[in-house]
C-alpha cells in the first residue's frame, strides 16, 4: 500500500508543465551548441591556409564547398 502511494505522488515524466519545460531547455542548449559549433566551424575554415598544402585558392574553393553545402541542409529543413 505505501509503494502504491509513493507511486501516486510521483510526477510523470509526461505531465505538460514538465514536458513544456523540458522542451524549453532542450531548445535553448541545442541552439547554444549550434552557436558554439558555428563558431569553431568559422575559426576552422578561417586557419585553412594554415594547415600545409592548402593554399589561398583551395581555402576558398573549401570555403565555397561548405556554405553551398550549408545552404542546401537550410533549403531542406524549410
Amino acid at each position: 500500500m505505501k509503494r502504491k502511494q509513493e507511486r501516486e505522488r510521483t510526477t510523470s515524466p509526461f505531465h505538460p508543465d514538465i514536458m513544456a519545460a523540458w522542451n524549453k531547455g532542450f531548445e535553448a542548449g541545442a541552439k547554444r551548441q549550434n552557436e558554439l559549433d558555428t563558431k569553431i566551424m568559422l575559426e576552422w575554415l578561417g586557419k585553412l591556409e594554415e594547415i600545409p598544402g592548402i593554399g589561398e585558392k583551395t581555402a576558398w574553393k573549401i570555403r565555397e564547398h561548405f556554405l553551398e553545402f550549408m545552404m542546401e541542409g537550410r533549403e531542406r529543413n524549410e
